[in-house]
C-alpha cells in the first residue's frame, strides 16, 4: 500500500484490538456524500434465524434471498420497506450441520439457484428453487455434488446460464431450462479442482464488458487468484488472462471507459498468513493483470478478522468484515465503517465469537445495503 494511503494511519499498534480498529476507522471518516449522499445507518433489522447464523444474501426487486448458513435453509424476506422487513417464506428440507453455500436469483426473479455444502452428502449440490410464490418455495431440480460453494447466473438475452464453483468437480457451466427448472451441464473446467474451499475461497462475476462488447466471466479460487474468460460461448469459455500471486475469495468488477478493476477479498482457507483486506487489480489489459493497491484495516491475519462478502456501488466497495460490520473503501483507502445493529449470538451459530456482529455478506439495492449476520441470525438494512 502506498505511503500516502489514508489506511496507513491505522498502524498495527493502534489496531491491536477490535475496539482500536473501530477508533482507527472513525479517524478516517469522510462525509457520507462520498458514498452516495444522505445519512448512513441501520434503518431496520429482522431476525431470520433463531438458532444459527446467516450466510450469503442476494437481492431481486422487493425480495431478498438469505441463506441460513448453519441450518441449510433459504429464507425469503420482503424488503420493500427496509425499515419493516419480514420473512415471507422458507425452503427447508431438514438438512443438518450445514457448512457453507451460496444463492443467486435468476434474471427474472422466479428462480433461486442454491449451492449447498453440508455433512449430509446426499443433500449437497446445486438446488433449483421455484420462488414464483415467495410464501411457498419449491425445489424443482437437484444436481448432487459434494463441494458446491459459489454460484452465479447470467442471461444473454436468449438463454440463462448458471456457473458453479465446486471443490470436487471444478468450474461447471449449466444451461437453465426455465420451463422445467432443469439444469443441463454444458462445460466442465477441472482446473479449479481442489482449489475451492470454505468458507470463503471463491468468487464469480459474469457481466457484459463495455470495451470488448462481449460477456466476461471472472472466477477466483483460494489458491490461484483470478481468471478471466470470454463467455460469448458458455459451452466453451476461453481464457483471456489470469493473476495468481495470491489466492482470492469474493470478487467484484468495475468496468468503465477503457479501465477494468477487479476487487478481490483475500482468502484465508488455504493461506492463514494472508492479512484481511481487499486487493485491487488493474485488468485493463487482460493479458497483463497487475496489482494496483490494497485496502486494509491494518490488522494481522486472524480467523476472526476477515472480509467475507462484498458489493460495489457507485465506485465504493462495501466489504462485510467479520467484526467491523461493513467497511467502505474508495480511491486509496478506508472511507468509513458502517456498523449494523448488534445482538446476542445464537447458540447454534458456528463462528469464533462470543457476542456481537459477524457481518458475513452484503448486497445493495435502491440506496440501501442489506447485511447478513453469521452470529445473531439477523438481516440488517443500512441506508447509504
Amino acid at each position: 500500500m502506498g505511503s500516502n494511503s489514508p489506511a496507513m494511519f491505522c498502524s498495527r499498534r493502534r489496531a491491536a484490538s477490535v475496539a482500536a480498529i473501530a477508533v482507527c476507522l472513525a479517524s478516517l471518516y469522510v462525509s457520507p456524500s462520498v458514498a452516495g449522499g444522505g445519512r448512513s445507518g441501520a434503518v431496520g433489522s429482522v431476525e431470520v434465524s433463531t438458532e444459527g447464523g446467516l450466510g450469503r444474501v442476494d437481492v431481486k426487486g422487493d425480495l431478498a434471498a438469505v441463506l441460513q448458513r448453519d441450518e441449510g435453509i433459504v429464507s425469503l424476506v420482503d424488503i420493500s420497506d427496509p425499515s419493516r422487513m419480514k420473512v415471507v417464506g422458507r425452503f427447508n428440507d431438514n438438512a443438518r450441520q450445514s457448512l457453507d453455500g451460496d444463492i443467486a436469483f435468476s434474471h427474472d426473479g422466479r428462480w433461486i439457484f442454491y449451492a449447498r455444502q453440508t455433512v449430509q452428502f446426499s443433500l449437497d449440490g446445486l438446488h433449483v428453487l421455484d420462488v414464483s410464490d415467495p410464501a411457498a418455495p419449491v425445489r424443482r431440480f437437484y444436481q448432487p455434488g459434494g463441494g458446491a460453494l459459489r454460484v452465479e447466473s447470467y442471461h444473454d438475452g436468449t438463454n440463462e446460464w448458471v456457473v458453479l464453483m465446486d471443490a470436487i468437480t471444478g468450474m461447471v457451466v449449466y444451461r437453465f431450462e426455465p420451463t422445467s427448472g432443469i439444469l443441463v451441464p454444458v462445460h466442465v473446467s477441472p482446473l479449479p479442482l481442489l482449489k475451492v474451499g470454505g468458507p470463503a475461497s471463491a468468487g464469480i462475476v459474469i457481466e457484459k464488458d463495455p470495451v470488448l462488447d462481449k460477456p466476461l466471466l471472472y472466477a477466483s479460487t483460494g489458491r490461484t487468484g483470478v481468471e478471466v474468460f470470454d463467455f460469448s460461448d458458455p459451452t466453451a469459455p476461453q481464457l483471456l488472462g489470469a493473476w495468481n500471486d495470491v489466492g482470492l475469495a469474493e470478487i467484484e468488477v468495475s468496468s468503465g471507459g477503457k479501465q477494468r478493476l477487479i476487487y478481490g477479498a483475500t482468502e484465508y482457507w488455504f493461506d492463514k498468513q494472508q492479512e484481511p483486506g481487499v486487493i485491487v487489480l488493474d485488468a485493463t489489459k487482460l493479458d497483463r493483470i497487475k496489482r494496483a493497491r490494497v485496502y486494509s484495516a491494518g490488522v494481522d491475519a486472524d480467523d476472526r478478522l476477515r472480509v467475507q462478502g462484498m458489493t460495489l456501488d457507485d465506485g465504493v466497495v462495501y466489504a462485510a468484515h467479520s467484526e467491523l460490520g461493513v467497511v467502505a473503501f474508495r480511491g486509496r483507502g478506508v472511507v468509513r465503517s458502517l456498523m449494523p445493529r448488534q445482538g446476542d449470538r445464537n447458540g447454534g451459530a458456528r463462528v469464533p465469537l462470543g457476542k456481537g456482529v459477524y457481518a458475513y455478506d452484503v448486497e445493495h439495492s435502491r440506496g440501501f445495503l442489506f447485511v447478513t449476520d453469521a452470529a445473531t441470525g439477523r438481516l440488517t438494512a443500512v441506508r447509504l
